[in-house]
């Protein structure tokens, strides 16, 4: 729907709902509630007149285009009725949520580092499906090694007893000089082209890590690996977060005595203090990944995560 000329855009804007219209918009929903709207206007045409038909037909249109749905509660049932359909018909694209990996999470130091891998106990990264070298056509989320619980209250105590996170009470807060720093490298990353990310990324890495950048299916990643061909330790880094992470690792680097592998295990909770994208330099904010049907994918029954993303490029970077 456009917007008419002779509405006031003040009205437009207060009748629009956002939240459920525009990219937001929930296809099933809309789909639905235009069906169940065609099968009223053919009752009232049948029963009273065509004109009444018609004015019903605009006014539910209406409705539809500017609040997203007509029938009030509709994310409650359309997602059982398309649920029933074959697939996932709204969303073809089954990796749209595809979440990426952490720069620590695949490259410890030797096996005995298996027991104080990534920080699980502030992000807790998807294991890979993949299993053979068929990976690299379907790359899904990073796995990671050994006991991630014990590796993540000794990254956060050595991050607290540098300073770079103080404990007020039962709440961690990001100390604003380390913020400042590190929000200073982020800027000067995202100017970087991929080739010179990948660069920097492969100098943040602990020793013995292989970096690289693939893309499958168009979408480009960064990849950390220990050097082995087990795709399970690989770890996946969508740009915006490789730059988050190298950026980090650079701003405890020229803070902290930590050594380089600790550095990078930190790198993972440190994003959660994010207060602006690390790729476009937007504003953060803490969401979910639900869409108005439910689900990461749309109709399926996906779990619901609860979310650090760019309110403006939408780019995922934590996931609490």
């Amino acid at each position: 729907m456009t917007t008419d000329d002779s509405l006031p855009r003040s009205l437009y804007d207060r009748l629009r709902d956002p939240a459920h219209t525009g990219d937001r918009r929930c296809w099933p929903c809309t789909v639905v509630n235009v069906g169940l709207l065609l099968l009223a206007c053919a009752g009232v045409a049948r029963r009273r007149s065509a004109r009444a038909a018609l004015s019903l037909a605009a006014a539910g249109g209406a409705a539809i285009a500017l609040r997203g749905y007509l029938v009030p509660y509709t994310p409650r049932f359309a997602p059982r009725l398309v649920s029933r359909l074959p697939g996932d018909p709204f969303h073809a694209d089954g990796d749209a949520s595809k979440q990426s990996g952490s720069l620590g999470s695949s490259v410890a130091s030797g096996t005995s580092g298996a027991t104080e891998a990534t920080d699980a106990t502030c992000d807790t990264p998807e294991t890979s499906d993949a299993t053979d070298s068929d990976a690299r056509d379907e790359p899904d989320a990073s796995g990671t090694l050994g006991d991630a619980e014990a590796g993540g209250e000794r990254v956060v105590g050595a991050l607290a007893e540098t300073g770079v996170v103080v404990a007020e009470g039962e709440a961690l807060f990001l100390d604003e000089a380390f913020r400042d720093a590190w929000e200073a490298e982020m800027r000067d990353l995202r100017e970087r082209d991929d080739g010179a990310l990948e660069a920097a990324l492969r100098e943040a890495a602990p020793a013995g890590a292989v970096v690289e950048t693939v893309e499958p299916r168009g979408e480009r990643w960064f990849v950390v690996s220990d050097g082995s061909d087990d795709p399970a330790n690989e770890s996946w880094l969508t740009r915006p977060v490789a730059v988050a992470e190298t950026a980090a690792v650079r701003a405890l680097d020229d803070r902290t005595d930590l050594d380089p592998t600790l550095r990078a295990r930190a790198s993972a909770p440190l994003r959660m203090f994010l207060e602006v994208c690390p790729d476009c330099g937007g504003p953060v904010e803490e969401t979910t990944t639900v869409e108005c049907c439910g689900g990461t994918r749309g109709t399926l029954n996906d779990p619901v995560d609860e979310v650090l993303a760019c309110v403006d490029c939408e780019a995922r970077l934590y996931t609490f």
